[in-house]
């Protein structure tokens, strides 16, 4: 398994949480005035979980474990093969279903949860991809 196999998807998550850090700068009326931030917040988040868990299917397939069919299962599997702590696979689990949600129901998404997120919860996706870079670098 090499991380040069998913640079791309490595190149995305960085590039994303750079942009999350800068959204994080503004006040929560900066940045729900601008609908740009809001959209910008919203494309961010999908791509940098999804991309998240491309990598997290990637180990999958190289470590030959058990396809998973959806999201939420890419972290049960890791989970259960002793790679995520089941405490921490229940809060990405809730990222994979936020990623859901921003792609499904786009449309009912709350201004001030999601300034939240920003605020409270952009570490998790650092440490999820962390987490994973950290299976990579061990299987080498």
């Amino acid at each position: 398994m090499k991380k040069e196999d998913i640079q791309t998807k490595i190149d995305i998550v960085l590039d994303n949480i750079e942009k999350l850090n800068s959204l994080k700068t503004k006040t929560y009326e900066e940045f729900r005035s601008d609908f740009r931030n809001v959209d910008s917040l919203l494309h961010r988040l999908q791509t940098t979980i999804q991309a998240i868990l491309d990598i997290g299917s990637f180990i999958i397939a190289s470590l030959g474990l058990k396809a998973p069919n959806t999201n939420s299962e890419i972290i049960e599997i890791l989970s259960d093969a002793g790679y995520i702590s089941w405490d921490k696979a229940e809060e990405y689990i809730k990222m994979s279903q936020f990623r859901n949600r921003i792609v499904h129901l786009y449309n009912n998404i709350d201004v001030k949860m999601l300034y939240e997120i920003l605020q409270n919860d952009i570490n998790d996706l650092k440490e999820f991809y962390s987490v994973l870079l950290g299976v990579i670098e061990k299987d080498k």
